[in-house]
């Protein structure tokens, strides 16, 4: 029952993210690497360099390159 809640708050936030406009693959990247750090400290992801609680700060560098990324190739285009 909560999982099904879950992805319900889940698909309405992405169809919410979506119908915003230019910026929704920034957008939908900070939503999801966010949910990947709230899970990596309530229970490790398990990926090798991500077998601690405490390596929740590789996600949030990784997060920062993917939204750099992100957001050169959007100007660009």
């Amino acid at each position: 029952m909560i999982a099904k809640n879950r992805a319900v708050v889940l698909k309405r936030m992405m169809l919410t993210l979506a119908q915003t406009g230019k910026n929704t693959v920034t957008k939908v990247i900070a939503v999801l690497l966010l949910l990947a750090m709230a899970v990596q400290i309530i229970k490790p992801l398990g990926l090798p360099g991500l077998k601690r609680r405490a390596d929740f700060w590789k996600i949030a560098v990784i997060a920062f390159a993917v939204w750099t990324v992100a957001l050169v190739i959007n100007e660009t285009f």
